[in-house]
């Protein structure tokens, strides 16, 4: 049995890995990653599924993250179009094809590097959930100076202070689904903030030329403007965290 959970459990990552992005091409990969996370996920826990995966929601906080991730977007676009305009960079709408992309794969991973990471630090190997969520957020900020560094094709040094941006978001984003006990608003946030970022074009007006990833999150998370939200985000959930902790305890 526990062979057999191994087995669905390694295959239920191997999807995450192999069709949330791009790596096999296709703009409905991450949607078919999506049906084959939540196929192994039920295998593996049968009617706790829905709790491990953090998708154990109400129609009432479905709406809250749908309004929560267009308020996002708005914001998003708002402030990358200001941070944008000074480096006489233009942003536009793209495909249709990049959004729906977007929304899966950020499920995707809000689920498996989300829920099922924190769950188990919390539930499995014991750790207070306020530590769980800063060190999951130490970890998703060094990942992207790594990734960007040495691993991805489009390579880049992240600043200092874009991967500080990056921590502080990543704890608000960890603090979100411990609190809450379900992935919405975390997958509300991060989605509306990628579909300016990553899913709509961004050009440099002189040249024509693309901006590239890692240069999108220097000039936009590494800005000064977005450290300030960060620093006052994760303040908030501090203060969440002191005056009533987690409101949920994963078995």
């Amino acid at each position: 049995m526990k062979l057999k959970r191994t087995i669905l459990f390694s295959c239920l990552v191997l999807s995450y890995l192999l069709f949330s992005y791009y790596a096999l091409g296709g703009w409905w990969n991450s949607s078919f990653g999506t049906l084959l996370i939540l196929l192994f996920s039920y295998l593996v826990w049968e009617k706790d599924f829905l709790k491990q995966t953090g998708l154990n929601v109400n129609l009432v906080t479905v709406g809250k993250s749908i309004v929560l991730a267009g308020i996002t977007a708005l914001f998003a676009w708002l402030m990358m179009k200001y941070l944008a305009t000074e480096q006489d960079i233009k942003i536009s709408f793209s495909h249709w094809k990049n959004y729906y992309h977007d929304v899966f794969y950020i499920l995707n991973e809000e689920i498996v590097i989300g829920s099922f990471v924190l769950f188990a630090m919390v539930g499995k190997w014991k750790f207070s959930p306020l530590f769980a969520s800063v060190l999951l957020a130490v970890f998703f900020a060094l990942t992207h100076f790594v990734f960007y560094k040495w691993i991805f094709l489009d390579k880049g040094n992240i600043a200092l202070l874009t991967l500080i941006t990056l921590f502080l978001v990543g704890f608000v984003r960890n603090s979100l689904i411990l609190q809450t006990g379900h992935i919405g608003y975390s997958w509300a946030l991060h989605f509306g903030w990628i579909i300016v970022m990553f899913g709509s074009n961004h050009i440099y007006a002189d040249t024509a030329l693309k901006v590239s990833e890692y240069d999108r999150f220097n000039l936009y998370l590494g800005s000064t403007e977005m450290l300030f939200i960060g620093i006052i985000m994760s303040g908030l959930m501090l203060f969440l965290w002191r005056k009533k902790g987690p409101i949920i305890q994963i078995r």
